[in-house]
């Protein structure tokens, strides 16, 4: 018999039941850097600022196979797919004892379901990705994936971390909850196949829309006009690409069929 352990320095939370429910519908959309300033008008104009959170620094540390199985689903599109991260928010100093989150998104088409357990660990603990180090033990992922009945495909390491800027709101007429999303940045913690760069800002900022419909509110379609469309863009999958094409191409900064010039 096989007995898991945490470290001292790994405190064990229960799993969250939020989102657990295929009723959360998420509709995204890219913004251009020229329209940045248009877009946040808008929502500004039509929004209130979240109550709790209005605007933090996300940070993310993305999983995969070896032959980024996950990366792959989701750039073709593929109905069903998962995505596994540890998360924390904004910037910690390294003598904080600070919460992350071990997560487990799952998608079916626009529909989604994310199920996270909370961790506390040292501030330091979680820098330990720069230098191939882990932020929380290898066992102790893998019991919390299968407690969310959650069994991965193959080895799992992470392979990228992702860094963003939030702005978190309300829509006033439905509470719609939406957020804007900026200044997406990745670094690479695995050798991704024929990666060139080492650290890469996206260009443009995303709008992220979070319901239970399919429908956005009524008071969004002037993005529509502003040719701000609706996307199926990943974070995650935008970034790997953006770390696979070689120095000097254009437009790797952009999310695939796109261009400064569009």
């Amino acid at each position: 018999m096989v007995f898991l352990k945490f470290r001292r320095n790994e405190k064990k939370s229960s799993v969250s039941d939020k989102d657990e429910r295929w009723d959360r519908i998420e509709r995204k959309f890219f913004v251009s850097p020229d329209k940045i300033i248009y877009a946040r008008s808008l929502m500004t104009s039509i929004c209130m600022p979240d109550k709790k959170y209005s605007r933090g620094t996300i940070n993310s540390l993305y999983f995969d196979t070896p032959d980024l199985q996950e990366y792959q689903k989701s750039d073709d599109g593929d109905y069903k797919r998962e995505k596994i991260r540890i998360r924390w928010y904004d910037n910690p100093s390294k003598d904080e004892t600070v919460p992350v989150y071990l997560e487990l998104k799952s998608k079916k088409g626009f529909a989604s379901k994310k199920k996270r357990r909370k961790f506390l660990v040292p501030a330091e603990q979680i820098y330990k990705y720069k230098t191939g180090g882990s932020i929380l033990n290898r066992n102790v992922i893998l019991k919390t994936l299968a407690e969310f009945n959650y069994f991965p495909n193959g080895h799992i390491l992470p392979v990228i971390m992702i860094s963003y800027d939030r702005l978190r709101f309300t829509e006033i007429m439905t509470g719609t909850r939406m957020s804007f999303d900026w200044q997406i940045r990745s670094v690479p913690t695995y050798h991704i196949p024929g990666h060139s760069y080492a650290n890469i800002m996206l260009q443009g900022a995303v709008i992220e829309i979070k319901g239970t419909i399919i429908e956005i509110p009524l008071s969004l379609r002037p993005l529509h006009h502003a040719c701000i469309d609706w996307s199926r863009f990943s974070k995650y999958a935008g970034c790997i690409e953006s770390h696979m094409e070689t120095n000097g191409s254009i437009g790797h900064t952009w999310p695939s069929g796109r261009t400064e010039s569009q």
